[in-house]
């Protein structure tokens, strides 16, 4: 019987005794969407770690740590989860995510650097409301820095992947759930439908008919069926996604997020960031992609950059035109599009070691 998912999945190179550690290290902190069960994308970060590590094997010059975690409030154990950290009980808002996140970015660096590592820089990788997230880490972790309560956690980069960062509600799928998110006690009530249902069914049988009706492959469905029988689970994504309907919606993030051609007055450079939307996105509207990519960002096509000629400062935004990856991706396509955004990270490491 598989065992119960990993709320946290953190993959590097064990330190070897006698062995001169890396000059650099980059720590691919990865968030995922909702819900937010880090399994899902064992198989994406498991190859993009791979894809990483496997230039760096013989360079003791940098290395590479790829983490995720699980959002709160989706453990699958109530002795999991962090009510006395986070001094309250699920579910948690977007809000909470994104401060729970941000201080979990903090305590990974310096876990790093405690264990011998010693120029430590971040790469933040979103899926979904995990872009928003990401952006949302960036402009506080700034902000802190602006105020002089934070030099250490430096983040050099984020790739939002399938990104919703603004006016999710105006997608196909935001305009069919927002009428029952509005009603506050949609996911309560939810929750304990759900729970009355499935209280006699094992994991192992959900599993089954996960994969049956829903044609998931075995792990996602094992997955998926331990997160309705978890002790939180359906509340807590319907929790979190009431205020992804009416909190991500227009752009509230200035200049030293997107860019800028002035330098940044802030002690560490802005983030590179680097975003791929699906041509066909049922979170996302094409005419919210659009007008993001046409007010904010500079397309970059499959040989060259198309209308974004002496704007370097500019975020790229790459819409897939050709492999039709879904909204899902890590259902079934981890693989390419873990190739995909290692070489989005690859990029951004490449010019931070220049600087």
């Amino acid at each position: 019987m598989p065992s119960p998912p990993s709320s946290k999945i953190h993959l590097l190179t064990p330190p070897e005794p006698g062995k001169k550690a890396a000059s650099r290290t980059y720590i691919i902190y990865f968030l995922t969407g909702n819900p937010g069960l880090v399994e899902y994308y064992r198989t994406f970060l498991t190859h993009l770690y791979g894809l990483l590590s496997r230039d760096t094997a013989s360079s003791r010059d940098v290395e590479f740590q790829v983490y995720g975690r699980s959002f709160s409030g989706f453990e699958m154990n109530t002795s999991d989860i962090k009510t006395m950290k986070w001094r309250k009980q699920p579910p948690y808002g977007l809000q909470d995510q994104i401060r729970h996140a941000e201080e979990d970015v903090v305590e990974v660096v310096e876990e790093a650097k405690e264990q011998g590592a010693r120029d430590v820089r971040v790469v933040l990788v979103g899926h979904s409301v995990g872009s928003y997230i990401s952006l949302e880490i960036i402009r506080r972790l700034r902000a802190h820095g602006m105020a002089g309560e934070d030099f250490d956690t430096k983040i050099v980069g984020a790739v939002g992947l399938f990104p919703t960062v603004v006016d999710i509600a105006r997608s196909e799928s935001g305009m069919k759930a927002s009428p029952f998110l509005k009603n506050s006690n949609f996911a309560t009530f939810a929750s304990i439908l759900v729970s009355f249902l499935t209280c006699f069914l094992p994991v192992s049988l959900i599993a089954m008919l996960v994969a049956k009706f829903m044609d998931f492959p075995e792990d996602a469905a094992h997955t998926t069926a331990s997160f309705v029988k978890s002790p939180f689970g359906i509340q807590q994504a319907l929790h979190m996604a009431r205020d992804e309907m009416f909190q991500i919606d227009t752009d509230i993030w200035d200049e030293d997020i997107w860019g800028a051609t002035t330098p940044s007055q802030h002690p560490h450079p802005r983030p590179l960031l680097r975003f791929l939307f699906a041509r066909q996105d049922h979170w996302v509207a094409d005419s919210t992609r659009d007008a993001l990519i046409s007010s904010r960002g500079r397309y970059q096509g499959a040989v060259e950059e198309v209308g974004g000629m002496g704007e370097s400062w500019k975020p790229v935004m790459e819409i897939d035109e050709r492999e039709g990856w879904p909204h899902g991706f890590c259902i079934r396509h981890g693989v390419p599009v873990a190739e995909k955004a290692a070489g989005y990270v690859k990029d951004i490491v490449g010019q931070d070691l220049q600087k």
